[in-house]
């Protein structure tokens, strides 16, 4: 299996078009074959003998000697019989049939947002087939609402030569919100077939904008398996001109979710943790953090962040993730060890890898990176206790481990990254797994955020 990068790419202007796709497979469907019938054998019986005993009523059942043989069937065949031609075969052509579409185009976006901040769309676009899809363009028209920096066009267009069977691509679109109101964008992912442009999956996501006296903003993962952890870090932002006091914060979860970790001065209730925040002057800032145990499998497992006050009307706003099964016998677990993260320190990525199941893992090969606020400085490599000598090699913020020749069940292994911080907002390490136990690649991010000192 290929392993293919998957790395943030940035949204464009429209301007050239993609190459065709190759033609089309048409499949046959074929005749069943009769079975025999039971007891058949060569008959002892002359053919004429056996058309006379039928015409003169013949022998009975109870007649027949058991030890005689049974006589073979003649079927007489009809002089006007037509045998169909090849070409009369019943065909199964594409529009005859349903076939499963294997790009998938995930789109994750805040509900919310403050009047003339940046809202950042992350789409996750897949191939889940088992061969490569070319062609490929993802399309985002948007309406007035939005700027896109650096141009005045309301379309943008990211295109991709390639995607390798089981290989994921991560795309970040940002814009920026100008007016009060629900603002939205329409994003289609379409294959070329040959002379156009062909339509696999159309969305439509809206971001509210409006004039709050607190900005919330959730930085979080889109996905964890299922028994992994997930951190969520919450910027709360005082956007008013007015102290707000007795500010209190609360954070309530699915039931998906297990908090084991949370920032200094959690209460924990039923379903929920609250934070007694006291004064929060004008542009002063908190920051949370939670950590869960995605603990069963969920489609939408959401946290909600609500801010009141005493002199504040209630703010609200919620971040959701999906919590899958571990895919393969390979699980794929990250984790930052400082988060946030200031400006020019540096910090910590931990990648795990442990083989859960029953049989040994071959041809193990992890590819890791960085977004471009972060910058790699080295790594280092564990099977279990005893540090490994495993050569990588580094293009950017991207690097590719040798493959580790085996992983026995049980046997957990762990590939270590330093990195440096280099701009304020939100980073993201990313890890890609593959092995010969599987045709799909499994893979992982984790996000953190960047402050400035």
């Amino acid at each position: 299996m290929t392993m293919s990068p998957q790395a943030r790419q940035a949204f464009r202007p429209i301007e050239e078009t993609p190459a065709p796709l190759g033609a089309q497979e048409t499949f046959e469907t074929q005749r069943p074959i009769s079975p025999p019938l039971r007891g058949a054998a060569p008959s002892q019986l002359r053919t004429d003998e056996l058309h006379t005993e039928a015409r003169s009523g013949g022998p009975s059942l109870a007649d027949t000697d058991p030890d005689r043989p049974p006589a073979r069937q003649v079927i007489p065949v009809p002089k006007d019989l037509t045998i169909p031609k090849a070409e009369s075969v019943p065909r199964i052509v594409p529009e005859d049939v349903t076939v499963t579409e294997p790009l998938e185009l995930a789109i994750s976006a805040p509900a919310r947002r403050q009047v003339g901040s940046a809202v950042t769309f992350r789409l996750s676009l897949r191939n889940s087939g088992d061969r490569p899809q070319t062609g490929i363009a993802i399309r985002c028209r948007f309406d007035d609402g939005f700027v896109f920096a650096g141009s005045d066009r309301r379309e943008v267009l990211q295109r991709f030569d390639q995607l390798s069977a089981g290989e994921t691509r991560d795309v970040a679109l940002s814009l920026t919100g100008t007016g009060a109101g629900s603002h939205c964008c329409w994003f289609t992912l379409t294959r070329n077939d040959g002379d156009k442009d062909a339509e696999i999956v159309a969305r439509q996501v809206c971001v509210e904008f409006a004039t709050r006296h607190v900005e919330i903003d959730i930085a979080g993962p889109a996905q964890r398996t299922e028994g992994s952890r997930a951190e969520f870090n919450v910027t709360l932002t005082n956007r008013s001109v007015k102290t707000i006091e007795n500010a209190q914060a609360l954070i309530s979860f699915d039931k998906a979710l297990v908090p084991k970790e949370a920032s200094a001065g959690a209460e924990q209730r039923s379903g929920s943790l609250a934070w007694r925040l006291g004064s929060l002057a004008p542009l002063e800032k908190v920051q949370l953090q939670v950590e869960f145990e995605c603990r069963t499998q969920a489609h939408r497992a959401c946290i909600s962040v609500e801010v009141k006050g005493a002199n504040l009307d209630r703010d609200q706003d919620e971040s959701c993730i999906e919590v899958i099964p571990v895919p393969g016998t390979l699980d794929l677990q990250i984790s930052d060890r400082q988060d946030p993260l200031e400006v020019g320190r540096p910090g910590t990525y931990q990648v795990t890898v442990e083989n859960i199941g029953l049989q040994a893992a071959r041809r193990v090969m992890l590819e890791t990176v960085a977004t471009d606020n972060l910058k790699v400085r080295s790594a280092t490599v564990r099977n279990g206790d005893r540090e490994i000598s495993l050569k990588f090699s580094g293009a950017g913020n991207k690097l590719v481990f040798d493959p580790i020749d085996q992983i026995e069940p049980g046997a957990r292994v762990t590939y270590t990254v330093e990195v440096d911080a280099l701009r304020s907002g939100q980073a993201e390490f990313r890890a890609s797994l593959t092995s010969a136990l599987s045709s799909t690649s499994v893979s992982a991010a984790e996000p953190t955020t960047i402050l400035d000192p």
